[in-house]
């Protein structure tokens, strides 16, 4: 098993090889901003447990190892997780599941773990590492897709000024996010505004009601302004600008809803006597 200071390592080795490409994808960017949103509203007592837990490594680091150890045989198993199907008729929470597991379930397990006071260190870090990406894929309206398509993936696209072959889930992980020009800093700063309120009311909300908001959401992303092709058509879709313009403010939203309600969770595990929702069920 890996243990904490060897995972802490890969972990490093994996962020410097990805930004070294430059890579920009949800499991990225993403999934950084998400993180740094979350860190921004951490009671003191969490962020010790954190750093306890992590060695004070970078959380957003960690939230990254998730996507990088799927073709490492003993975590294969773990590309099952990522994702959760419902055709367009169906209920989410009553759609059929996959015995290989889900997004939902997965989300659910990692949770469950964190809150287990027996866990060893290098389980813990692993669930931590789990339980953070988990919350933001959730938030990924493709996340919660048709499996007709593989979650967008079957359908490809043309992004502006880009000869490279594209498909529709890039454009919701990582096309929208990157359209905005900004930094991870620059991102968070500009999206982290939530009002007493709207906190309160996004961290009322169960697991199932971020899938539910996820699934909700398909309308505006496939909306391209003409007939959608089949799956596997071959001629790409061309993205326009206006269909940017439209969807990556609710992108944007979402990644704020992602860190706010991460925080949610993260609090309520570690430090219970912080007024937070009962989320994790």
């Amino acid at each position: 098993m890996l243990n904490r200071k060897c995972l802490l390592t890969y972990i490093g080795i994996v962020c410097l090889g990805i930004f070294s490409h430059q890579a920009v994808a949800f499991g990225a960017e993403g999934h950084r901003i998400v993180t740094k949103i979350a860190e921004n509203h951490l009671s003191e007592k969490t962020t010790q447990a954190l750093k306890a837990i992590t060695d004070d490594a970078d959380l957003s680091e960690l939230s990254l190892w998730p996507d990088k150890i799927r073709g490492i045989p003993r975590w294969k198993k773990s590309k099952y997780w990522h994702y959760i199907n419902a055709a367009d008729h169906q209920q989410v929470g009553t759609a059929k599941r996959s015995s290989k597991g889900d997004l939902l379930s997965a989300l659910n397990q990692s949770y469950q773990q964190l809150q287990n006071p027996d866990l060893s260190d290098d389980r813990r870090i692993q669930s931590l590492s789990f339980f953070i990406h988990f919350v933001g894929d959730i938030h990924q309206p493709l996340h919660v897709g048709r499996q007709d398509d593989r979650g967008g993936n079957s359908i490809s696209i043309k992004w502006p000024q880009q000869n490279k072959r594209r498909n529709l889930h890039w454009v919701w992980d990582s096309g929208l996010i990157g359209a905005a020009k900004l930094t991870v800093e620059e991102y968070v700063a500009r999206l982290d505004h939530a009002s007493e309120n709207q906190i309160q009311l996004w961290q009322q909300s169960s697991f199932l009601d971020w899938a539910v908001e996820s699934k909700m959401l398909r309308s505006p992303v496939y909306e391209f302004g003409l007939t959608a092709p089949a799956p596997k058509e071959k001629t790409p879709i061309t993205i326009s600008q206006d269909y940017i313009n439209r969807n990556r403010p609710i992108i944007e939203k979402r990644l704020l809803m992602a860190g706010i309600r991460l925080a949610g969770q993260l609090n309520q595990i570690f430090d219970p006597q912080k007024p937070t929702a009962d989320l994790g069920k």
